[in-house]
């Protein structure tokens, strides 16, 4: 699609990526400091899923500082990490890596899967899908996916939210990291998550919900998705 016919981007991305922009600095800080305690956890749990069997490159989809992809890529594997957040993928390349590091929205990945440079063997949303309409993005990575290539999102375990369980938007603010600006993120259920995964066409394959150790309960909840057979061929 040309960028004359291109559509504007949904007000709620931008809402989302300006608030990226803001705390790109204390993200990256916290992310590299190892503020977030949780995070231990959940970053292992999608590393062990990732390299559990062979893959082809890999997508990191909202990739934010480039943490995983600069991990992945230093095991040998071909990565691309893109983000809509230009101060995140500033931070991200500022650190050497093999991982090819590139700015795209969703929004534009959407209007043209082509620009994400596929084919690939995994695509990874590693807390990365925020915005309420997802079907658009998730789409588009189907497009570029191997026929068994397989999609990762690892999100917050709906378990672990507080107030109720009810699909939304909210926002977290970090108070104890020093963030400039909350971030708003829409949460949902996992009947949502299930019901988002086969309006983009794919098939949950698999759960996973890492635990914490000390609590006994679960800290994120992962949805590894594929492509039906029937497309395949």
């Amino acid at each position: 699609m040309s960028p004359a016919t291109r559509t504007p981007a949904p007000a709620d991305e931008r809402r989302v990526l300006a608030s990226w922009d803001s705390n790109a600095d204390a993200w990256a800080d916290a992310v590299r400091g190892g503020s977030i305690a949780t995070r231990r956890i959940t970053d292992q749990a999608i590393l062990d899923l990732v390299v559990q069997v062979p893959t082809g490159p890999i997508l990191d989809a909202g990739c934010g500082e480039g943490w995983l992809s600069r991990r992945l890529a230093g095991q040998g594997l071909v990565v691309t990490g893109i983000d809509g957040s230009a101060a995140l993928i500033a931070r991200a390349q500022e650190e050497e890596s093999d991982a090819l590091f590139r700015t795209l929205t969703y929004h534009e990945a959407a209007d043209s899967p082509r620009s994400l440079n596929g084919p690939y063997g995994t695509v990874i949303f590693n807390f990365s899908l925020l915005e309420e309409k997802i079907t658009p993005i998730l789409g588009a990575v189907s497009a570029v996916l191997f026929p068994y290539g397989r999609i990762l999102i690892q999100t917050l375990h709906p378990t672990a939210m507080e107030g109720e369980y009810r699909e939304g938007w909210r926002t977290e603010s970090f108070p104890d990291l020093g963030f400039p600006r909350p971030i708003p993120y829409y949460f949902r259920t996992f009947s949502r998550w299930i019901l988002e995964l086969r309006r983009a066409g794919l098939i949950l394959v698999e759960t996973h919900e890492p635990l914490d150790p000390e609590t006994g309960r679960p800290v994120s909840l992962i949805l590894s998705a594929t492509i039906p057979e029937k497309r395949k061929s």
